[in-house]
């Protein structure tokens, strides 16, 4: 390009690489128009982008009241009774808890075994060679006693790089001669796992011969336990299959009451997060919503159907009746969730409270999703995000299972084998599990199922979310991502076209110096023969 421009303007006189420049400038307009269009549709997909991520943050929240046992929190607590310490057994709850009290005595603890060697002067006393057998819960570890491992800290680093389920550690008892011995503790408790363990040599004519011996200081031994009367041994001491939803892990002999209750405080502070995160999203889709008539300044997302449909979705949603809810409360604003004016939530902690003390289970189906059976014969296995709120009437006729949502005039097959069924693909049902007990022709009652707010909302986030179900939030991403390709392809199109031309016009401008040239030649030597001429004739 340097040695092009040196050339402009050479004949001419004319300022032609400026002329040059314009000319691309001109030619690059398009590129300009177009990088602009990126521009927008980048910063668009950006915003849409962290829609998304809020709205994935607020289905965490939401995934923390949308199911019944994930609303009601259980809190477990141990009375002792009489002189017994309060330090028996440590509760913890999982989300299948239920309330309940029972009583618990700890007679023993559950203990692993524990070996010691002989004393040793040193850790860096030398060990017989030979072979170091350990037998733990009736697993046999051999490892190889050499110079490599032949002292007593060797040997240690030996037993643990082993895998023998055992831990060898150091005692010093205080002797003045040899106050070192070797432990080895059984990795897991109970009676069943005893430890033995010896190191041996095998010689030729005389056999095995143990040259160190390792002597039981403690012995394995299970824990004893009664439950409301029921004799129980365990081989831990956290025990996880005697109450449903609730992990004992005992910690001291003694007797005393576990008492299983709803924990109220932590089911407010469930809806209060709930509220707060709420009004952080409708906050932020309020900002990309906006439009201020004076300054004519609007939101990133000002207008768009797709924020507008979320924004109308989560206000009716909270602000609705809950579909199968049984009790006196059909709305959040009945039990202290209310919303404002400007679309945002307030909780009235106070009406909160009484109301989950009078009515647990109804301000539960407000936020959660559950279902209940009025037929012993009829058992319900759960639903999916596709099985819509309703009661549902259950029969079998000519040996077909059978199921109506109440309101609806006909029966529709169910689908399923055995005695496990469900909900047809297409209909209000669809994905609501459950099983009967007899395929007898007859009624077989109904399932009711409340969903709550939550669970609704979780549904929508999923929908909003989700790539694989292309809902409205996803498509507009994806809509913005292929429009960013569009462009990038038509930008590196004109920039090759602008590039094409701006050779073309360079090689242009040079041959017209050249042409110039050539004729200010002539020119020169046209003016040389006719003065030459007449100075010819001057003569």
């Amino acid at each position: 390009m340097a040695e092009l421009t040196s050339v402009f303007g050479i004949n001419s006189g004319f300022d032609t690489a400026k002329v040059v420049e314009q000319l691309v400038a001109l030619q690059s307009r398009p590129i300009d128009i177009n990088l602009a269009k990126r521009d927008a549709q980048v910063e668009k997909l950006e915003t849409f982008q962290e829609l998304k991520s809020r709205l994935a943050s607020f289905k965490t929240v939401l995934n923390t009241l949308n199911k019944n046992n994930r609303f009601i929190s259980t809190q477990g607590e141990f009375s002792p009774t009489g002189t017994t310490s309060s330090d028996i057994v440590d509760i913890t709850t999982t989300s299948s808890a239920t309330s309940g009290t029972f009583s618990l005595s700890v007679t023993q603890l559950a203990r692993e075994a524990k070996l010691t060697s002989e004393g040793f002067a040193s850790l860096d006393t030398q060990i017989p060679m030979g072979t170091l057998e350990i037998v733990a819960g009736g697993t046999t570890t051999l490892i190889n006693i050499n110079s490599s491992n032949n002292t007593l800290d060797g040997l240690r680093l030996a037993i643990n790089n082993s895998g023998a389920e055992v831990t060898a550690n150091f005692v010093n008892d205080g002797s003045s001669t040899n106050p070192f011995r070797l432990t080895l503790s059984g990795n897991k408790t109970g009676a069943d796992n005893t430890v033995t363990a010896r190191i041996f040599t095998a010689n030729l004519g005389i056999g095995e011969q143990t040259v160190l011996a390792f002597n039981e200081t403690q012995a394995p031994q299970d824990a004893l336990l009664e439950l409301d009367g029921i004799s129980i041994s365990k081989s831990s001491n956290t025990v996880t299959d005697i109450i449903n939803g609730a992990i004992l892990n005992l910690r001291g002999e003694g007797t005393g009451q576990v008492k299983l209750s709803t924990d109220l405080s932590e089911i407010r502070d469930k809806v209060n997060d709930f509220v707060t995160e709420y009004n952080d999203l409708i906050e932020y889709i309020q900002e990309l919503n906006q439009f201020n008539p004076q300054t004519l300044e609007s939101g990133k997302l000002f207008g768009n159907y797709a924020v507008q449909n979320l924004q109308n979705i989560l206000r009716s949603t909270v602000s609705g009746e809950v579909s199968g809810a049984q009790g006196p409360f059909g709305f959040l604003s009945q039990v202290g969730v209310t919303t404002q004016s400007d679309g945002k939530l307030t909780l009235e902690t106070s009406k909160l409270n009484d109301a989950l003390q009078s009515n647990l289970n109804n301000v539960a189906d407000l936020f959660s999703s559950r279902a209940t059976v009025d037929n012993v014969h009829t058992t319900f296995i759960g639903f999916t995000e596709k099985t819509q709120a309703g009661t549902y009437d259950i029969r079998v006729q000519g040996g077909q299972v059978q199921i109506r949502r109440q309101g609806e005039a006909d029966f529709v097959d169910a689908t399923g084998t055995g005695n496990f069924f469900a909900g047809p693909e297409g209909h209000a049902s669809e994905g609501l599990n459950f099983r009967l007990a007899s395929l007898a022709d007859g009624d077989y009652g109904s399932i009711t199922l409340a969903v709550g707010v939550a669970e609704t909302l979780n549904r929508q986030m999923s929908f909003l979310t989700d790539q694989g179900q292309n809902g409205p939030i996803t498509s507009e991403i994806n809509t913005l991502t292929e429009t960013i390709d569009d462009l990038d392809d038509t930008l590196l199109r004109l920039d090759e076209r602008v590039a094409e031309f701006e050779r073309n016009i360079k090689d242009r401008f040079a041959n017209l110096e050249i042409i110039l040239g050539r004729l200010n030649t002539q020119k020169e030597s046209f003016a040389s023969s006719i003065a030459s001429i007449q100075n010819a004739f001057k003569q």
